[in-house]
């Protein structure tokens, strides 16, 4: 069993799903660029959900991404999970691991504070990317660090420091890191989607939610 990645199991009433793909009749697709726009969307959601949590994303067809200059137009699958909520909000470790690197990557729509975590399992070797954090959160790591289950990994980031989005974790599992440090695809051209899923496969069961997710 791992640890809950918000520090405690969500129960049905804690989170809600949160839809930002082509099936979601509420969003307006000519402004779900506009980072103003997003914050509201995802505000409103939680709000009227009353939740503190928003959760989703994984293999969504999204075309949110063409407003930056580092994804082309062909990439639009999201890869990992998304769990939306305030700046600030601590994330645990689910797993043993060792910090396999991370970065700083601060492009318009990138991670942001990204962290890479490495796991030895019965079944092998895998990772656990963490995207979207505070900067704080990558103060006095190391290559190699060990990282206990349910210590205290990071802090969601705010606008400034995540990559520019309203605040929230992506959560993405990547069997083979393909030599990437720091840094791992996480939106993709449909054509490569065989090769990503086998390679990122959903993330969500180590979440710790009770229920499968509900609609918003």
């Amino acid at each position: 069993m791992a640890f809950p990645l918000l520090g405690k199991k969500l129960r049905t009433e804690d989170y809600c799903r949160i839809i930002l793909g082509e099936e979601n009749p509420d969003l307006d697709f000519e402004w779900t660029s506009d980072p103003l726009y997003l914050e509201e969307y995802i505000s409103s959601t939680l709000e009227r959900n009353q939740v503190e949590f928003g959760i989703g994303g994984y293999l969504e067809k999204r075309n949110i991404y063409q407003a930056s200059e580092n994804f082309s137009a062909e990439r639009n699958i999201h890869l990992g999970v998304d769990v939306w909520g305030n700046a600030g909000t601590q994330i645990y470790a689910p797993l043993d691991g060792l910090v396999h690197s991370f970065k700083y990557n601060d492009l318009a729509f990138d991670y942001g504070g990204t962290i890479i975590l490495r796991h030895e399992s019965e079944h092998g070797i895998f990772h656990t990317l963490y995207g979207h954090l505070s900067l704080g959160s990558l103060e006095g790591l190391e290559k190699g660090k060990t990282i206990r289950e349910g210590e205290v990994l990071a802090k969601l980031g705010d606008w400034d420091e995540n990559g520019g989005w309203p605040p929230h974790l992506h959560f993405q599992i990547i069997r083979e890191m393909q030599g990437f440090e720091g840094d791992y695809v996480g939106v993709c051209e449909e054509r490569d989607l065989d090769f990503y899923r086998g390679n990122c496969p959903d993330a969500t069961y180590l979440i710790g939610i009770e229920n499968n997710l509900t609609n918003a």
